[in-house]
């Protein structure tokens, strides 16, 4: 991947944990609707599953990332809890986004937003 550009849902996006972990790192550049996915609930964390149903749709914040060493250690993170990274094209862009490969029995986040969904 030749982009910098990162799509979070999750504890990455602006004011939650991992967010303010990497802060000083992170460029954030504009929030949207990602169609054809889903979001789940591990209790603390989501992941988000590609569903290929475009009525389905996850809040992602666009971040910009161009240390290498932020972005190695987020890679690291979420890869260490069993994520895998994919390229997804979002406005003519390449942007990584991290996902799960199986729903299993977790609870889905209907409203597709993590932060109302774990703050509401």
């Amino acid at each position: 991947m030749n982009s910098n550009l990162y799509a979070f849902y999750g504890s990455l996006r602006r004011g939650l944990h991992n967010y303010q972990q990497f802060k000083p790192n992170l460029k954030y550049c504009y929030s949207t609707w990602l169609s054809g996915f889903q979001l789940f609930s591990l209790g603390d964390f989501p992941f988000a599953i590609k569903s290929g149903n475009t009525d389905d749709r996850v809040l992602i914040e666009v971040i910009e990332i161009e240390d290498e060493t932020t972005r190695l250690k987020i890679d690291e993170l979420e890869l260490s809890f069993g994520y895998y990274s994919e390229v997804v094209q979002i406005d003519g862009s390449e942007v990584k986004i991290y996902l799960f490969s199986d729903k299993a029995n977790y609870p889905q986040v209907k409203s597709g937003d993590w932060v109302k969904f774990f703050r509401g």
